[in-house]
């Protein structure tokens, strides 16, 4: 059985460690000291992507893949992904992000990375392990994403641990994950999970 270890780098930032190191929204909230393979990016938000980080972690061997609004906003070299594309056996899958030009999800080995949206496509495979934003007012939301996907576990992500109103609401929809009787558990920036 092949484990793969997923690392929450704060905002939305994911590293999966698996064959290859993926990172997902390189915009940081802790020191690096690996690089990527692939990076993905969902969205053209400065919350997805910091350049500094995206090149703390690059060298000349890592791909990077985004889609078009990205390339638009900021001066970096990587491959248009959209909704629909399969890379490396990841899937693209359409979101609506909050004042975004184009956003995206991605999907890989049962980890559901859903950028900072509340609707979501199924990917149509089983859900090991999903993250989701838990802003208050999308709540609802998220809940009845949970329901009808059915994940073996939701994370809460994308808020600031520090800030004690957003801690809060992660441990609040953590909670009502649970209560609808979804697994779910909150992390720490830096964490370590493993499916």
């Amino acid at each position: 059985m092949i484990i793969i270890k997923v690392k929450w780098l704060g905002n939305s930032a994911l590293l999966i460690e698996d064959e290859k190191n993926v990172v997902i929204d390189p915009s940081f909230k802790l020191e690096t000291d690996f690089e990527a393979d692939i990076v993905l990016i969902t969205h053209e938000h400065d919350d997805h992507i910091n350049l500094a980080d995206l090149a703390a972690v690059s060298n000349d061997q890592t791909k990077v893949y985004a889609p078009q609004s990205v390339y638009d906003k900021f001066e970096i070299e990587g491959e248009v992904v959209k909704a629909g594309d399969i890379i490396e056996e990841i899937k693209v899958l359409d979101v609506d992000c909050y004042k975004a030009e184009e956003s995206v999800a991605y999907f890989y080995k049962g980890l559901y990375q859903t950028a900072d949206a509340s609707d979501y496509p199924d990917p149509e495979e089983e859900i090991e392990l999903l993250f989701t934003a838990c802003f208050n007012d999308h709540f609802s939301d998220y809940l009845e994403k949970a329901i009808k996907l059915s994940p073996a576990m939701a994370v809460p992500y994308h808020y600031d641990p520090e800030a004690r109103q957003e801690l809060l609401q992660a441990k609040g929809l953590s909670s009502k994950f649970e209560q609808i009787g979804c697994k779910s558990k909150v992390i720490e920036i830096g964490d370590e999970l493993e499916i």
